[in-house]
């Protein structure tokens, strides 16, 4: 049992440090000059390739009833308007703050289900909203003589990311989603996904080649470490430790996207903005660690 515990833990760190590991990728690209959607065409198309391997070899049937693909359809809407909405971000300001702002996510799961699902909310997730608030004011330079000054329109948009994960979230809680083999249910978001970036490219006559290998490597590495290899590690921890636990150690991720952002990327951290991404990952901390251990 300890063992098992042990592996889940590990997993759990490591499905949080990959995912953080988004910018790393996504910021030299877009230095290239190779415009959003057409990053992400290609994150989620080679993600779809992975994903589509492995169902073979694993024998998993690609086919899905039409009542579960329209609610697919409707899930991969969330999720392409959160990646999208994200890495926009990173073209306004340091990639560690626009992914501490995106991780606000489960703050925004908790007042969703008290106001639409009658959910209790309790006065530590009161108290968690008002300090993640209290982060966000910091993480705008507002406050500060020497901040990053970041627009409130921009932190609305990657907030906005956030708020479509947390429907995402609900919406695979509280429908027959569930039910379809997990790899499956990546395939499927991870193609319609790719689809809508596709359309979104052809519509803004973006739609290109990445320029050189060095691309193509960074586009590869994009779409199997922090999309498919992080996914599959979530699904390692989650039955061994818990969603609770697991959720903590998400905090990993916009961690691992600052260090990242600063140590390889080059981007400023002022006192303000460590201070305010101190108190969101604190409010998240707070809020996921109030259940039992293994929820």
């Amino acid at each position: 049992m300890k063992s098992e515990k042990r592996k889940g833990y590990i997993a759990g760190l490591l499905s949080a440090a990959t995912f953080g590991l988004i910018p790393l990728f996504t910021v030299p690209l877009m230095r290239y000059g190779m415009a959003t959607e057409t990053i992400l065409i290609y994150r989620f198309a080679f993600a779809t390739l992975m994903v589509a391997v492995v169902m073979i070899v694993k024998g998993i049937s690609f086919r899905e009833g039409w009542k579960h693909l329209r609610v697919l359809l409707a899930l991969s809407t969330l999720y392409f308007c959160s990646a999208f909405f994200l890495i926009n971000g990173y073209h306004v300001m340091p990639s560690g703050v626009a992914t501490v702002i995106h991780f606000m996510y489960p703050l925004m799961v908790a007042l969703l289900m008290f106001l639409f699902f009658k959910q209790k909310m309790t006065p530590r997730a009161l108290v968690s909203l008002v300090v993640a608030f209290a982060g966000v004011v910091l993480l705008s330079g507002v406050l500060a003589t020497d901040g990053i000054l970041v627009r409130l329109i921009d932190m609305g948009w990657v907030a906005f990311s956030g708020f479509c994960y947390a429907v995402y979230i609900i919406v695979v809680n509280k429908s027959t989603v569930g039910q379809i083999p997990k790899w499956r249910l990546t395939f499927y978001l991870m193609l319609f996904c790719t689809v809508f970036f596709i359309l979104l490219a052809i519509a803004e006559n973006s739609l290109v080649l990445p320029p050189d290998t060095s691309s193509w490597g960074l586009l590869f590495l994009l779409g199997l470490v922090p999309t498919v290899i992080s996914n599959l590690f979530l699904v390692l921890a989650i039955p061994r430790i818990g969603s609770t636990a697991t959720s903590i150690m998400g905090v990993l991720e916009p961690l691992t996207a600052v260090v990242v952002g600063v140590l390889v990327l080059g981007e400023r951290l002022t006192l303000s903005n460590a201070v305010g991404m101190v108190a969101i990952l604190a409010a998240v901390a707070l809020l996921v660690s109030e259940k039992g251990e293994k929820v």
